[in-house]
């Protein structure tokens, strides 16, 4: 008779989990700080915060998560990295216009140089990333909330 071998199952990780995991490997490797509110928003130097969400909702999430850091390296002067959890991504993003994650605002001596949304090629985004360092202070964008009144007469 051969001896009976147990083992046991755990569930696969949800996608905050996932998130969870990529925002401490972002805060551990990367020196991304965590973002809570518009508080904690740097107010002299260049900065970046990058906007999450569910990735079960939004697959990109993750990818930004390792494409971001990656982009930013070589930056002069180098910007102060923030990560926000999808709770501070709901209430900052309409602030900066940004209508869905992932998305990376820009900021320079607290204020507004724009907004990347969503992934691209890497030669795209990287390229982004540096125009938009660069680039000079813009008016932050006007977010208008939409209200369903119900169908049209």
């Amino acid at each position: 008779m051969s001896p009976v071998t147990e083992f046991t199952l755990s569930a696969a990780p949800t996608g905050l989990e996932r998130l969870e995991q990529a925002i401490r490997r972002l805060e551990s490797r990367h020196g991304f700080q965590r973002c809570h509110d518009a508080g904690d928003l740097p107010q002299a130097g260049p900065a970046l915060l990058l906007l999450t969400d569910d990735p079960l909702r939004f697959p990109e999430v993750l990818d930004a998560a390792v494409i971001l850091p990656e982009a930013v390296q070589g930056q002069t002067p180098a910007p102060r990295c923030l990560v926000a959890d999808p709770a501070a991504s709901a209430a900052l993003g309409p602030a900066y216009g940004a209508p869905r994650a992932p998305a990376v605002v820009f900021l320079r001596d607290g204020q507004y140089l724009g907004s990347l949304n969503g992934i691209r090629d890497w030669g795209e985004y990287q390229a982004e990333v540096t125009r938009l360092l660069a680039g000079p202070a813009q008016p932050k964008p006007i977010s208008i909330p939409v209200i369903s009144q119900g169908t049209c007469p």
